[in-house]
């Protein structure tokens, strides 16, 4: 069975997920975290969590979200971190994409989410997106916050980055932007990686991968994730299943096991 590590069931596209987590079986799925990226997704994902044995969720605010945040936002995401089924901060982090990114807004946000890291002592999940450097950074400077380690999600930085933040305690999360068609680092990425470092994700409803690029991305084509590590590193899918399953469990200490 797979878990879908990083999902976005709150999504207005999925229409209140109710599909997605009546299927999960059938689809081979064995746990959903549902990540929030504001005040309103985070909520909602503790409320699917909530009525729904096989959901969990991490609550936090996007780096392009968390000029948004206010005092009372903290606090209620505080009081969220709380919830027996909340697993994680995240997603959190810094994202210099678009040209109009305001830097010094992002950092200080992050600040804030740091303390709420470290006062919760829950796992963190990490979004970088083209600011490696001032990421890996605050990351260093900040580590004794980090009491539960954490997740790089969606994964799209170097091997060299890949191993540092191995080397810090924490994991690497892949989406299906490993198979697209220009995806040639990441096969030397994933083999130069310890087994029990590596998680799969969707990060749905977007980027899913070939043959539904394009198209409405869903959790249960987390198994694309799987099969195409499989094949990178030469083993069986029901393999890949297991550890990124074990790793998943060992990471987010508040999911329990699927009962068998």
């Amino acid at each position: 069975m797979l878990i879908d590590t990083h999902a976005h069931l709150t999504d207005e596209q999925f229409g209140g997920s109710r599909e997605i987590i009546a299927d999960m079986k059938a689809d081979g799925l064995e746990r959903i975290i549902s990540v929030g990226y504001d005040l309103e997704s985070s909520s909602g994902s503790a409320l699917l969590a909530e009525r729904n044995e096989a959901v969990y969720c991490a609550v936090g605010y996007h780096p392009s979200e968390i000029g948004r945040m206010t005092d009372d936002g903290l606090q209620k995401l505080y009081e969220l971190s709380k919830h027996e089924k909340c697993v994680a901060i995240g997603e959190i982090g810094l994202d210099y994409h678009y040209p109009d990114t305001n830097k010094p807004v992002q950092k200080s946000g992050l600040e804030k989410m740091l303390e709420l890291v470290e006062s919760s002592a829950l796992p963190v999940i990490f979004h970088i997106r083209e600011a490696d450097g001032d990421m890996l950074k605050t990351v260093k400077d900040n580590i004794n916050k980090f009491k539960a380690s954490g997740v790089v999600h969606c994964f799209s930085g170097s091997k060299e980055t890949a191993l540092e933040y191995i080397k810090l305690g924490f994991y690497i999360s892949f989406t299906g932007v490993i198979s697209f068609r220009n995806a040639e680092k990441f096969p030397e990425i994933i083999k130069a990686l310890p087994k029990d470092r590596i998680l799969i994700e969707t990060d749905c409803p977007y980027l899913a991968p070939p043959p539904h690029r394009g198209e409405i991305n869903y959790p249960k084509y987390v198994r694309y994730q799987a099969e195409r590590i499989a094949q990178i590193l030469g083993e069986d899918i029901s393999e890949v299943e297991r550890f990124t399953a074990e790793n998943a469990y060992g990471l987010f200490k508040k999911m329990k096991r699927a009962r068998i």
